[in-house]
């Protein structure tokens, strides 16, 4: 949602490769849903006659790379993304090594209204249409007839378990509790749960896959979930480093502990990673578009 997260929040959040790449790790090693989410929105997909394709908030190509041998020979893969120097060499590695041709844009996926119409045959946002909801109407109009959109988004109850006690650390610390926090009000911004109401006026044909997982790290693993924690710190914590910058540390402190007293007191951190995938086809062209 616009005007929620800054890019330098986003590029705070994800610019780190090494941290990027560990929450993919701790997500594989401690998910309770053993199937990878890609593969289940890739599940009966056929894109071998696909030869553009647009990856929305590519970051290193965590997605893109899931598409090695399912697109046509020579398929050109653009990814844009807000966060530069970390990204776009990776992303262009790992495009290049799949064997197709590769580029990456770096800025705001708002650049995607400068592009052609009907000009890609697959468009995919994993993780990353929640930040710009509002241009769905655009992916709709550079998406060709056959072509396909593929979504990765998060439950509006992921991380909930996370997010319950942030009001509780600010308060600890001193500062006055936000009514509602940024992270929850971004997930809603586009989720499993509503995100069809979004797609539905510009495709055809809207598929919804809901995904249920959880994350369980157990007390003498505690130090993954903290691992996991900061990686999503300047997300969870966005009211206090916009107001209180100072406190930051201070809150994050006092938010480790009660998820350790939580820990000491059940055994185990559970976290709620429920996530969806949308998938649709046959874009409405001709509506008029922002």
């Amino acid at each position: 949602m616009e005007g929620l997260f800054s890019h330098e929040d986003i590029r705070k959040t994800y610019e780190e490769l090494a941290w990027h790449r560990r929450s993919k790790d701790i997500i594989q090693e401690y998910a309770l849903n053993l199937k990878d989410i890609r593969d289940v929105a890739l599940e009966g997909i056929d894109a071998t006659k696909a030869a553009a394709v647009l990856d929305l908030g590519c970051g290193y190509g965590f997605f893109t790379e899931k598409l090695t041998g399912r697109l046509r020979p020579g398929a050109k893969i653009i990814g844009i993304d807000v966060v530069n120097h970390s990204n776009r060499q990776t992303f262009l590695d790992t495009v290049t090594l799949m064997g197709y041709s590769a580029a990456f844009i770096q800025g705001s996926a708002d650049m995607i209204r400068d592009m052609a119409d009907a000009s890609f045959d697959l468009v995919i946002a994993s993780y990353s249409l929640y930040f710009f909801p509002h241009l769905i109407p655009q992916i709709a109009r550079v998406l060709r007839s056959s072509g396909i959109f593929i979504v990765v988004t998060h439950s509006r109850y992921s991380l909930q378990e996370l997010t319950s006690f942030v009001p509780f650390s600010m308060k600890t610390a001193g500062l006055q509790m936000p009514e509602d926090l940024r992270i929850n009000m971004l997930f809603r911004s586009f989720s499993l749960e509503d995100g069809g109401l979004q797609l539905d006026p510009y495709f055809r044909d809207v598929e919804r896959i809901p995904y249920e997982n959880s994350l369980v790290f157990p007390l003498d693993r505690f130090d993954a979930c903290i691992d996991y924690l900061d990686t999503k710190k300047h997300l969870l914590l966005k009211e206090v480093n916009d107001v209180h910058p100072g406190k930051f540390d201070v809150v994050l402190a006092v938010l480790v502990k009660t998820l350790f007293d939580h820990a000491r007191a059940h055994g185990k951190v559970l976290i709620t990673k429920d996530d969806g995938i949308f998938r649709c086809r046959f874009p409405v062209h001709g509506r008029r578009v922002a």
